[in-house]
C-alpha cells in the first residue's frame, strides 16, 4: 500500500474511525442487552417475592381475620371510652374575650 498522497491517508484513517465508532456502537449494543436481561431478571424476581408476600398476607388474613377485626374493634372502642372518661373526670376551662373590660377571661363547663 502506498501513502505518498494525503487522499490515500485520508482514506486510511477515515477507514480507521469507521471501524472504531462500529466497534464502539457493537460494545454499547451489548452493554444495553445485558443490561436489559438483569433489569428484566431483577423485575421477575421482584414479581416473585411482591407474590409470595401477597400468599402470605391472604394466608394470614384467612387464621387470624376475625380475631385481627375484633381486636381492632376493641382498640378502637377502648381509645373512645378512654376519652369519654378523660373528659368526664377533667373540668375543661375554655377562654373567651370579653369585649367590655378587652380582656380574656377562663369559663368553666
Amino acid at each position: 500500500m502506498d501513502l505518498a498522497s494525503s487522499q490515500a491517508f485520508f482514506w486510511l484513517c477515515f477507514g480507521v474511525a469507521i471501524f472504531a465508532v462500529a466497534v464502539f456502537i457493537c460494545w454499547v449494543l451489548f452493554e444495553l442487552a445485558r443490561l436489559l436481561r438483569q433489569s428484566n431478571e431483577v423485575v421477575e424476581h421482584t414479581r416473585d417475592i411482591v407474590g409470595g408476600i401477597e400468599e402470605d398476607i391472604s394466608n394470614l388474613r384467612d387464621k387470624f381475620g376475625g380475631i385481627l377485626g375484633t381486636a381492632a374493634g376493641l382498640a378502637k372502642n377502648a381509645g373512645t371510652i378512654g376519652a369519654l372518661f378523660n373528659r368526664g373526670s377533667k373540668s375543661h376551662s375554655h377562654k373567651r374575650h370579653n369585649k367590655l373590660t378587652d380582656e380574656d377571661e377562663e369559663t368553666e363547663e
